[in-house]
């Protein structure tokens, strides 16, 4: 698919900040802060136009992370699909194994680092071309080049949740957010930071919140195998450690993107390529009340939407459980048909609009070329903007020494 011409501006923008990096500096503000104008969210009806042109998403690699979070370029953590007899009769006890799980420790933030560490592998695939002759025939005589590299092909880089966050703001606003952005390179990269707000609300977790949040996991183990000649394994203790993460290539109007996201398991004897293979999985309460099933259209599925269209996703498998996390029903929903059955409650096009001019508005306000730069951006809980703050004294910056070395 051909690149629209609109690109053409921020991707010579793009060269040009890449060239001038590191001639800039912050401005000089006490204690480092500085108040940079808001992006209003209200009202959300400016954002009710035409759906913006997004590029169907397109994996450019994958990795696994073990058990010790090592980062492993390959498929090794890929599960297959594996369905039950009768989908509509099951009995999951969701509770089986809580004591022995093993848990990740939420206190230690990875930010960007296993993505980066996936894109030091495999420059090759994410590089920008070279801007000058001399470049490119040194390029061409240097095995090491898919190490090195001037600067990456993409506008921004981030998680798959980040943009999750972002296509969900116009119609949530129970929870907040933070991300910090630095521009490095020519590149904004994101990053999430924790909130005061859900930092207290995770380690004010119930034992029954606990529990509830380690259903999901255990889910997945009752209804993936490792392959298609093996069975579930649900005697082995759940390991949140480990996990497969695809890499999506993507535009979202002028905007270039790159991004990861994790992937449950793959359709059995499929033979689509990624992403059209794959599946997710989720669980909810099942629907005793009308409330409850108005409620699941109104925020369940405007996330597992967005999660799924992001990647390219077709499919979600969801395990209706009840309050005693026992799942005696699956369901599938066709991610391209959950957008026109949220019975009106939130519009596909306002979401990307959204998102689209959060990108824009980004790129505005964010012009020092410097991994110690960063630029916060919040929404509270209820706000009807998202604030920006400029950090310029190193204190939140985020990416790796190591990522920033692999540059020429």
């Amino acid at each position: 698919m051909k690149r629209h011409r609109s690109g053409d501006t921020f991707a010579a923008k793009r060269t040009k900040v890449a060239a001038n990096f590191g001639k800039e500096e912050a401005p000089r503000n006490q204690g480092g802060l500085q108040m940079i104008r808001p992006f209003p969210i209200k009202p959300i009806s400016r954002f009710n136009q035409k759906f913006p042109f997004f590029r169907q998403p397109t994996e450019v690699g994958h990795f696994s992370l073990d058990s010790k979070r090592g980062v492993h370029c390959d498929a090794r953590l890929l599960k297959v699909y594996c369905p039950p007899a009768d989908p509509r009769r099951t009995d999951f006890d969701l509770r089986k194994g809580y004591r022995d799980y093993i848990k990740r420790d939420d206190d230690v933030k990875e930010r960007l680092n296993n993505i980066t560490k996936w894109m030091q592998e495999n420059k090759r695939l994410i590089a920008a071309p070279p801007t000058s002759t001399s470049e490119r025939s040194e390029d061409q005589g240097n095995e090491s080049t898919s190490r090195h590299c001037e600067r990456i092909n993409a506008d921004f880089v981030m998680w798959r949740g980040h943009m999750t966050k972002f296509l969900c703001t116009p119609y949530e606003d129970r929870e907040g957010w933070a991300m910090a952005v630095t521009l490095y390179r020519g590149t904004y990269y994101i990053s999430e930071v924790e909130t005061e707000e859900n930092r207290a609300r995770r380690k004010g977790m119930s034992d029954r919140e606990q529990e509830m949040s380690y259903w999901g996991y255990k889910f997945e183990q009752y209804v993936t195998s490792d392959d298609e000649r093996s069975q579930p394994d649900t005697t082995k203790p759940v390991d949140t450690h480990e996990a497969f993460c695809s890499v999506i290539r993507t535009r979202l109007d002028s905007h270039s993107l790159l991004y990861s996201g994790e992937v449950d398991c793959r359709i059995p004897n499929s033979k689509k390529k990624p992403p059209e293979n794959y599946m997710e999985l989720k669980t909810t309460r099942i629907w005793y009340k009308h409330n409850n099933e108005r409620n699941f259209y109104r925020f369940k599925l405007l996330k597992v939407w967005a999660q799924s269209f992001l990647v390219g996703i077709p499919e979600v498998i969801v395990g209706f459980r009840d309050d005693e996390g026992i799942v005696s029903y699956l369901r599938s929903f066709q991610t391209m048909q959950m957008a026109s059955s949220s019975q009106g409650m939130w519009d596909a096009a306002v979401c990307f609009n959204f998102a689209n001019q959060l990108l824009t508005y980004i790129k505005e306000i964010v012009t020092i070329d410097n991994p110690k730069v960063v630029y916060m951006l919040k929404r509270a809980p209820g706000s009807s903007e998202v604030t920006c703050t400029l950090h310029a004294e190193g204190d939140e910056q985020f990416l790796s020494q190591e990522y920033i070395a692999s540059f020429r």
